[in-house]
């Protein structure tokens, strides 16, 4: 599937890949799909089709768009149906480990919610966990909003910049797909980083916020 997506999207033009782009990260935040397909590849892919910085900025415009209502739909979900979602089929396959991890989010500021969306996988699940664990709307979204924004932006960007290189200097192909693969795991690897070396909040725990 990952190769399938990413192979139409390269080979498009804005009149495609806008609307592939929010139809993804729309489910890849309500139903999860980016567990099955990483949405960092996509915006990569996505980023690189731009021809200029108009075109690059409406897809990020588009990304952020999306991410919202993905969130807000997957926060919807959890909050109605997260315990049946978890011990369900479906939650079965996406494993145990990975719930747990994306509830551990919640044991911390909300910068970690932010940068959850630089984690693969784990923002997938991000917004069905804060409605199950029953964290508000609005604080879950201010955060999922910030950090949407800094994915979509940087990811769009990353991608814009090599596929114009790569564009000009058709030489320089893999050498540039391997610079943008070292700063998607550089970039994981901060936010990982950043994550683990936090605390959990003082006082209330945020694992069980307040309705």
């Amino acid at each position: 599937m990952l190769n399938d997506l990413l192979a139409t999207l390269a080979g498009q033009g804005p009149a495609v890949v806008i609307p592939l782009l929010l139809v993804f990260l729309t489910l890849d935040g309500s139903v999860g799909i980016g567990l099955i397909t990483p949405g960092d590849a996509v915006l990569l892919v996505a980023g690189a089709t731009a021809d200029s910085v108009p075109e690059a900025l409406l897809l990020i415009v588009t990304g952020v768009v999306a991410c919202f209502l993905g969130a807000s739909g997957g926060h919807w979900l959890g909050r109605r149906y997260g315990e049946r979602l978890r011990r369900g089929r479906l939650g079965r396959r996406v494993g145990e480990e990975r719930w747990k991890r994306a509830e551990r989010l919640f044991d911390r500021s909300g910068w970690a919610l932010a940068l959850a969306y630089f984690l693969p996988w784990v923002h997938a699940l991000t917004p069905a966990v804060a409605g199950a664990v029953g964290m508000s709307y609005r604080r879950f979204m201010v955060w999922a909003t910030i950090g949407s924004v800094a994915w979509v932006g940087v990811y769009v960007t990353l991608g814009a910049v090599a596929g114009e290189v790569a564009r000009r200097h058709a030489g320089l192909l893999l050498p540039v797909v391997a610079a943008a693969a070292v700063a998607v795991l550089a970039i994981t690897a901060a936010a990982r980083r950043l994550l683990n070396g936090g605390g959990a909040r003082p006082g209330r725990s945020a694992s069980r916020p307040p309705r």
